[in-house]
């Protein structure tokens, strides 16, 4: 359908050498968009790049580290330089990490301020970069932000990643109050629980209890892989979603509901 084609659109992703954000990627270009993928210099996109050159759309690579302020700041100016229509339609806030597990009490302030420097406040900049260039440009524009079940959900022993994910729902909402009449979307998609690297702590585990435990409670019956993903970034990114904005979407297979 004409609605969820995105031939001619051009679309920044942070954090799509691999999982979810691969998963994106993949799914964008199948629907016929330009890639510019975000990715630091000690990562290599040639897995993602080749997946989606063979889609047969441009794809091209910007190297900037989401944890360093000055290197965010120069985002939005290299993907213009490298965008073949020399626009931007979307941004996909996708980089995150995952801090180590411990108890509050014992959470580090180094652990504190780079979970949300790379989690929110490179969020938050790339944001306003992206929504500045549309604003002053008169142009439409999308951004979603990759939140978390713990952006509605308190979890345990990771208070650095709920406090930060929690803040990518306010900041999305807050964002899509001020930028709607401007023809700016902006919403978050929020993962549940997906087999990739960063989730093998339980999935590959020897011990199977934890990994077990979440399953249980998944409706669906089963853990989320990153090509779930590739439907619901194409829908937040194309036309067909032009009516929703502060909205949350859950690749969840249930669990929240549940």
């Amino acid at each position: 359908m004409s609605l969820f084609s995105l031939t001619g659109k051009v679309v920044v992703i942070t954090g799509a050498t691999r999982g979810i954000g691969q998963g994106m990627a993949i799914g964008l270009a199948e629907a016929g968009a330009e890639l510019i993928i975000v990715h630091r210099k000690s990562t290599d996109p040639s897995s993602t790049v080749e997946q989606v050159k063979s889609k047969g759309v441009n794809v091209s690579t910007v190297i900037a580290d989401v944890l360093i302020d000055s290197e965010v700041d120069t985002i939005l100016t290299q993907s213009l330089s490298k965008s073949s229509t020399g626009k931007i339609d979307v941004l996909i806030n996708n980089a995150g990490i995952y801090n180590e597990q411990s108890p509050a009490e014992d959470s580090t302030d180094e652990t504190w301020e780079k979970v949300l420097q790379v989690n929110i406040t490179s969020v938050y900049k790339l944001s306003r970069s992206f929504g500045k260039y549309w604003i002053s440009n008169k142009q439409k524009g999308k951004i979603i932000n990759t939140a978390s079940l713990f952006s509605f959900i308190g979890g345990q022993e990771v208070i650095a990643y709920t406090a930060s994910k929690g803040a990518i729902r306010s900041l999305t909402q807050g964002l899509s109050n001020e930028w709607a009449s401007k023809g700016i979307n902006v919403n978050s998609i929020v993962p549940g629980f997906i087999i990739t690297d960063m989730t093998a702590h339980a999935h590959a585990n020897e011990d199977q209890t934890k990994y077990n435990k979440i399953l249980e409670r998944i409706p669906q019956g089963k853990w989320g892989k990153p090509e779930d993903f590739k439907g619901p970034i194409v829908f937040l990114s194309s036309e067909a979603s032009d009516y929703v904005t502060g909205d949350s979407l859950f690749v969840d297979g249930g669990f929240l509901a549940n």
